[in-house]
């Protein structure tokens, strides 16, 4: 067993227990990593406070990176030592899979939400009792991980891990729906409301495919500026103009070809929606936490809306990630930019910053021993 300090969802809330657990040794096919950087999602702030129903006690965390201490013995891609950045799990096996939908994964309901390995054993206790530690395949709010070869890939010894900790899901979800879903041409519009992470992610994704017009919606001004930064051509501010829809159609009139929303707010998604023009297609990467949509049914159908839902990003096992891993260090995802650091113990202190708007991209760091 592996002693180890761990941030642990015990009950639904708005704040982790910091604690020490025992992670069970690697197994035949799994990868013991030390944590060195860990992002902090909307996913796991969803998870830790029930609007997404995980069962709980859990160690939440699912954008990691670290090095390898331990493998098993099947392990052949990675050996100790090696830098790695840790990515949702997948089984490999099912239909979806095999037809390269890992983000689909059919067994996803146990791999990344029920956070336990696929034989229903939780790999990780507290005081005698059984701690859920495979969420996403990792609970990266933790000193180590227990993983396998399906979701993490090797990187550079001199790679600023904490950097790359923030491609997994957020940028991959806000980049992926763009580059591999949504698609917009050069002479495309597109509007994204949210302009977090993800929705920052999603810019600079259609400012790589060339698209003509890119309106950041959001109600900070800070995340506004950024969104300049990143590659927007216009920006809305809903806290002094509340109807995004009509700001959106003096700007493209007629409507928007491209929509994205990373809220998960019915009335932001509405807006989302009706800001579209005739054959718009609209994406999103995150629900309303069961809160229903009370849509205009002919107002989609007379202009042959499409709806669409996007999980991680639609790419393929690492492949996509790899992919995201270039083009940061082309520079074209400048996501370094957005990442504020922080230890484990200042986890609380870091959704608290990401709630107010204060810090976009919280990433926990840990002491790299191989580097003290």
């Amino acid at each position: 067993m592996v002693t180890m300090t761990a941030a642990i969802a015990m009950q639904p809330g708005d704040r982790f227990d910091v604690a020490e657990v025992e992670l069970d040794e690697p197994r035949d096919d799994e990868v013991l990593v030390r944590i060195l950087a860990v992002g902090i999602c909307h996913t796991d702030i969803n998870a830790l406070n029930q609007r997404l129903p995980v069962p709980l006690p859990m160690i939440l965390g699912h954008e990691g990176a670290g090095v390898v201490e331990r493998v098993g013995s099947l392990v052949t891609s990675v050996q100790p030592g090696d830098r790695v950045v840790i990515a949702p799990d997948f089984c490999g096996k099912c239909t979806q899979c095999r037809l390269g939908h890992t983000a689909y994964c059919e067994r996803s309901g146990v791999l990344v939400f029920g956070g336990t390995r696929l034989d229903g054993s939780t790999k990780a206790s507290r005081d005698g009792v059984p701690v859920r530690a495979g969420f996403f395949g990792q609970s990266s709010f933790a000193e180590f991980s227990l993983v396998t070869e399906r979701n993490i890939i090797k990187v550079d010894d001199d790679a600023p891990l904490q950097h790359l900790a923030a491609l997994t899901c957020g940028v991959n979800a806000g980049a992926g729906a763009v580059l591999n879903t949504l698609k917009p041409e050069p002479s495309h519009s597109m509007a994204i409301f949210g302009v977090g992470t993800v929705g920052l992610a999603a810019i600079a994704a259609a400012k790589m495919r060339g698209t003509r017009t890119i309106i950041a919606i959001d109600r900070f001004d800070s995340r506004l500026e950024l969104a300049r930064e990143f590659g927007a051509t216009h920006v809305i501010n809903t806290s002094a103009t509340p109807d995004a829809v009509a700001e959106i159609t003096a700007i493209v009139p007629g409507g928007v070809d491209r929509a994205f929303d990373s809220t998960g707010s019915k009335d932001v998604i509405l807006q989302a929606i009706y800001s579209l023009g005739y054959h718009g297609v609209f994406g999103y990467v995150t629900g309303t936490g069961g809160v229903p949509l009370d849509l205009d049914l002919n107002r989609i159908l007379t202009k042959g809306v499409t709806i669409r839902g996007i999980m991680g990003g639609d790419g393929t096992g690492l492949v996509f990630l790899r992919e995201l891993v270039r083009h940061f260090e082309d520079g074209r995802l400048p996501i370094d930019r957005l990442v504020k650091t922080y230890r484990l113990d200042q986890i609380n202190d870091a959704l608290e910053d990401m709630k107010s708007g204060v810090t976009i991209k919280p990433v926990l760091v840990f002491d790299d021993p191989k580097r003290a």
